[in-house]
């Protein structure tokens, strides 16, 4: 399986920031191929400075649910230390952030509620980049951002 060059940062003098999707953070942290090698492009150049990155605390929720339920703290530990040797901001949910979500849902109805505050987030934080691999969320580049879906780098 062939893979396109991910690269994303900018090449002006401006930092590019970059929000990550949940599944980008599955696919390094659980090495699933084809997308592992591309999270871990990105995770490289956040830990190299030359992307700022940045994380919702929807998808801390969204990737410890598993572990909890499989009653592997252990695995959650290893998340929490790999979030702290990172320079990767984790933001909350605000009220901005929750209303935002919320004109996103009424305007996009199929967009689920995780999703929309996820993005959300992206954009009250003026995040210009946004990573995923749900083609669904392309739409919402109409609201601003540049969405990047992992699967159109995997032919």
């Amino acid at each position: 399986m062939e893979q396109k060059v991910l690269d994303i940062h900018s090449s002006g003098s401006e930092t590019t920031s970059v929000f990550l999707d949940t599944s980008v953070l599955i696919y390094y942290l659980e090495d699933i191929e084809p997308y592992y090698i591309l999270a871990e492009e990105i995770f490289n150049e956040i830990n190299d400075d030359r992307i700022r990155g940045f994380l919702s605390a929807i998808s801390v929720t969204e990737f410890v649910t598993k572990p909890f339920a499989d009653g592997k703290v252990t695995d959650v530990e290893r998340f929490k230390r790999f979030l702290s040797t990172l320079s990767i901001q984790v933001l909350t949910v605000t009220y901005e952030i929750a209303e935002r979500a919320g004109k996103l849902r009424a305007r996009y109805p199929s967009i689920r509620t995780p999703d929309a505050l996820i993005v959300a987030t992206a954009l009250e934080s003026g995040c210009n980049i946004f990573v995923t691999n749900d083609k669904n969320l392309k739409k919402l580049e109409d609201c601003g951002l540049t969405v990047i879906i992992l699967k159109d780098f995997v032919e």
